[in-house]
């Protein structure tokens, strides 16, 4: 099940989001993955940790995150999850903090991480537009739409 498929069908979105500062949005996003049965509980210290140790690696652009580890960090199958804050936190990446926009995912394999959930999540993330249209976004109505007409701008 792919990027756009996974979070229209398990609705694991979350619209303004209040967050502490970057651990918080961390734990809180997770958390969607969590209840959606595609982790355990320490794959969301997996993501804080790793983070800790190897800096915010997974800063896309300025305001965008893709929090993610590795699958044997309690992945027990794929999936996502989308998050926008209603106020953006620091990372400590000069160039893109705030992040206000974090795109979850929880990969089962490697194939997945870069050939299915990759190519998805960045031909999105490259639209300025869809950018712009989710956080601005109020209902979960509206992003559920969005999603629906990217993902056939971009499957077909």
């Amino acid at each position: 099940m792919g990027f756009f498929e996974f979070l229209k069908e398990h609705s694991t979105i979350s619209l303004n989001m209040e967050a502490l500062d970057w651990k918080d949005a961390i734990r809180k996003g997770g958390s969607l993955l969590v209840n959606s049965g595609c982790c355990e509980e320490r794959y969301i210290e997996a993501m804080i940790t790793s983070c800790v140790q190897n800096g915010p690696y997974f800063i896309l652009a300025p305001g965008l995150a893709m929090p993610h580890s590795r699958p044997e960090n309690g992945v027990l199958k794929t999936g996502y999850a989308l998050v926008t804050l209603k106020k953006g936190v620091e990372f400590g990446d000069e160039e893109n903090d705030p992040v206000d926009v974090l795109i979850f995912m929880a990969a089962r394999d490697q194939a997945t991480h870069t050939e299915v959930a990759m190519t998805e999540i960045a031909d999105f993330c490259d639209n300025i537009d869809w950018l712009l249209e989710l956080r601005v976004a109020k209902s979960l109505d509206q992003v559920l739409s969005l999603l629906s007409r990217a993902e056939k701008r971009i499957i077909t």
